[in-house]
């Protein structure tokens, strides 16, 4: 891949490049699995008819597949493509996402939040390598930088938006 100045005759401002803003969506979808729904965990917890210690497991079971995927989603990312990886990542995050929305059990709200969890383990990696494969020398920084910033964003609002 080619950096944003070697593919136009004059350079850019990084921030207006539309592939950043594209893995911007993914950056937010990485913090979106746990900053969105603490807010909402007393009435998870009150609807399910859980303990306060169970419902802690549903941060749990969601960062646990990352720890061991993520490693080996990078390998296989390596070996076949970023986007053979990232696609179907977030295809799992959205629709085990979604579907949480419709469980009426805490064991199967589990098991959704272990499967979001899987899609959710290429995801935090891959922006950040996908952004060091487009971008180079000053570029690079500025895009990680813009990304951090986004990050941040994204894990103080969303729980603002996920208490309404």
């Amino acid at each position: 891949m080619t950096s944003v100045a070697e593919r136009d005759d004059k350079p850019r401002k990084v921030y207006k490049d539309h592939n950043l803003h594209v893995l911007f969506s993914v950056t937010l979808m990485a913090v979106l699995g746990v900053s969105s729904i603490t807010p909402a965990f007393p009435r998870i917890r009150d609807a399910l008819g859980i303990s306060t210690g169970e419902v802690g497991l549903l941060i749990t079971v969601f960062t646990l597949p990352g720890i061991f995927l993520a490693p080996v989603l990078g390998v296989l990312s390596d070996r076949h493509g970023r986007r053979k990886i990232l696609t179907p990542a977030l295809l799992l995050f959205g629709i085990a996402g979604g579907l949480c929305a419709f469980a009426r059990s805490f064991e199967l709200l589990l098991v959704l939040r272990f499967f979001q969890g899987m899609g959710a383990g290429a995801l935090g990696t891959l922006n950040v390598t996908v952004i060091g494969d487009i971008y180079s020398g000053r570029e690079r920084s500025a895009a990680m930088g813009y990304n951090s910033s986004v990050l941040s964003i994204g894990t103080a609002g969303y729980p603002a938006i996920g208490g309404r």
